[in-house]
């Protein structure tokens, strides 16, 4: 797929996820960015455990999530923020691991709404498995004052 950027996307985007103080909190950070994609990682931290010791679902929603709302963002015109329309989230295992990964892509870009996808990996020792998928619907917000990119 062709996707068209703007300006100079992924500085953008990663000026624009440094001000999440919630991805700080939880340290999350990016890795890598590419048109319509974004790689997020998150080390093991106890602080976002459920009562069972795994990774509370909350966290890798969270991270799924901002994954995906960056993917998106990476195609929005410099003037456009983005926020989330709806979201879809399965859980498929356990999140046991020393390090969890966050991989989103665009599978429908649009001018207003951007369809994607994001994918959840656990790393515990030497195993990587798939811990949740999302789809989600994004947002291209402009002309708001209180959503900027």
């Amino acid at each position: 797929m062709n996707l068209a950027t703007f300006g100079d996307y992924a500085a953008r985007t990663r000026e624009s996820f440094a001000r999440q103080p919630a991805m700080r909190a939880m340290g999350i950070s990016i890795d890598d960015i590419a048109p319509g994609e974004v790689w997020l990682s998150m080390p093991f931290n106890p602080d976002f455990t459920q009562q069972h010791g795994f990774m509370h679902a909350g966290a890798i929603v969270s991270g799924l999530d901002t994954a995906a709302g960056f993917a998106a963002f990476t195609l929005m015109p410099e003037e456009a923020g983005v926020l989330t329309v709806e979201l879809k989230t399965s859980l498929m295992r356990p999140g046991k691991g020393q390090q969890f990964n966050f991989h989103a892509r665009v599978l429908k870009p649009g001018r207003t709404i951007l369809f994607t996808e994001a994918v959840a990996t656990a790393i515990d020792g030497e195993r990587e498995h798939e811990i949740a998928r999302l789809t989600a619907t994004m947002m291209a917000v402009q002309g708001r004052d209180d959503v900027k990119g």
